[in-house]
């Protein structure tokens, strides 16, 4: 299992499961997309090089994940998979998705992860996200 959601009030509350940084970035990725529109409707045939540095690891999570959020507004792109290094506070690598076919629903419309009750915890083996709907 690469994630689940927890009860919240508003928001999505969501723990992603990873013993590294890598894993859980990635698999808060595939969450995040998976919410948005079912995995399972989408093809692999998009891909992007990808570049992030931050100060710490709670900005490079929210920011990782607003990019993924804004190539979905403005490319009509959703990625959720990845080849990614995630150390020292950077972020790189390629991420995988597929252009959103006109017909399908979404799940959910994700406005932004948050930095409320934000956990990055690969020695628990787990990370808490919040995501604005």
């Amino acid at each position: 299992m690469k994630y689940k959601l927890i009860d919240h009030t508003g928001d999505l509350r969501i723990m992603v499961y990873g013993n590294t940084y890598k894993l859980l970035f990635e698999n808060a990725l595939y969450a995040m997309a998976n919410l948005i529109i079912p995995i399972s409707k989408l093809d692999k045939d998009k891909t992007k090089e990808i570049k992030i540095i931050k100060k710490n690891y709670d900005d490079l999570m929210v920011s990782f994940l607003n990019d993924i959020l804004f190539y979905l507004e403005t490319e009509n792109i959703l990625y959720y998979s990845s080849d990614i290094e995630v150390k020292n506070n950077e972020l790189t690598g390629i991420i995988y998705g597929s252009e959103v076919p006109y017909n399908v629903e979404y799940e959910y419309l994700i406005k932004a992860p948050t930095y409320y009750n934000l956990e990055i915890r690969p020695e628990d083996n787990y990370a808490i996200i919040v995501l604005d709907i």
